[in-house]
């Protein structure tokens, strides 16, 4: 069986937009294993989008 482990990153949005520049530190994480498996917009009490959620998993070596 395989198991996993998963890491969530939140990132900054600005007018519904990711910055570009986040684009290193996501292929990053591509690199070592990570694969995004979900992501979701987060609101902190403005009810704008402010910071998207991405969660990424990877097999764990048994």
């Amino acid at each position: 069986m395989v198991r996993w482990e998963y890491k969530i990153i939140n990132i900054r949005s600005e007018n519904y937009r990711l910055d570009p520049a986040v684009s290193p530190e996501l292929n990053s994480l591509g690199q070592v294993g990570w694969e995004l498996v979900g992501l979701t917009s987060v609101n902190f009490k403005s009810g704008a989008t402010d910071n998207i959620a991405m969660v990424f998993k990877r097999p764990v070596d048994a």
